[in-house]
């Protein structure tokens, strides 16, 4: 099965976060995570797990969920992370 390869980008940093950093990025290639090296919220990353799923099944042309969803926010009330997710091309 081939799988699309997702690029996320943190677009925003609103409160206390010291984990996340505006313009950080991380892929999903190969249904495969890769974070560079770089630290990774495991709190932004469980909530954002269903919705990569759901970004890297190939899909009819103009259907699949980053055709409604392009941003997400991390569940901390706190701290207000917004990642851009995005396929790559």
């Amino acid at each position: 099965m081939a799988f699309k390869d997702i690029r996320v980008t943190v677009v925003k940093v609103e409160g206390p976060c010291s984990r996340m950093r505006k313009g950080a990025e991380f892929y999903v290639r190969n249904a495969k995570l890769e974070t560079g090296g770089q630290g990774l919220c495991i709190f932004a990353l469980g909530s954002l797990l269903p919705v990569l799923s759901g970004a890297i099944i190939r899909s009819q042309k103009d259907e699949g969920i980053l055709n409604v969803l392009q941003e997400w926010q991390c569940p901390d009330p706190l701290s207000k992370v917004i990642f851009r997710i995005e396929e790559e091309s």
